[in-house]
């Protein structure tokens, strides 16, 4: 079906795509980056070697979440010398409700792109240059020629509307 290449490009997109998520999620649930870290690794592995079993109808970041989270369960049990002051219901608890939150991070960051691109150019190119490596609102203000106060004035009306047009996005999506 897939080459072993095309199967492991894939793999890295899709891996890659939920990386940060994975790491902090672990991070919420153990506290220690190091064991976060650790734990990361593992699920990384565990999820190579079981990626040909991968239904690719279900959504990557769920899946590996359902690997991370059983990881996690697994090293606790593991470090029995420290005290447990989770219990594994509330482990179960912050697994779902992790799951469900970032599939609503999701929709709002397609609504925004969505939204950024119906903006006038004038401000993208204010959000682009408020919002580049480094960039702040006093280089923006300078590379276009206004005063800070009129940055931060039309920074607050771009976020505005933002807002608005994110609201109405997602209320669209949800009736249909």
């Amino acid at each position: 079906m897939f080459s072993e290449e095309d199967q492991s490009e894939e793999f890295t997109r899709l891996y890659r795509s939920c990386e940060a998520w994975l790491y902090h999620y672990l991070l919420s649930l153990l506290r220690r980056p190091e064991d976060a870290e650790e734990v990361l690794q593992e699920t990384a592995k565990v999820c190579w070697e079981k990626f040909d079993r991968y239904q690719r109808n279900l959504e990557f970041r769920a899946w590996a979440c359902q690997i991370a989270h059983f990881k996690a369960l697994n090293f606790r049990q593991q470090r029995k010398k420290a005290p447990l002051t989770l219990s594994d219901l509330f482990f179960s608890k912050v697994n779902e409700e992790a799951v469900v939150l970032a599939d609503k991070l999701d929709a709002n960051m397609e609504a925004l792109e969505k939204c950024i691109q119906r903006l006038p150019a004038a401000d993208r190119q204010l959000l682009d240059l408020r919002y580049a490596p480094k960039g702040t609102s006093k280089f923006a203000a300078e590379v276009l020629g206004y005063s800070l106060d009129m940055v931060y004035r039309a920074l607050s009306r771009i976020y505005r509307l933002l807002y608005y047009c994110i609201r109405q996005t997602l209320g669209e999506e949800e009736r249909a």
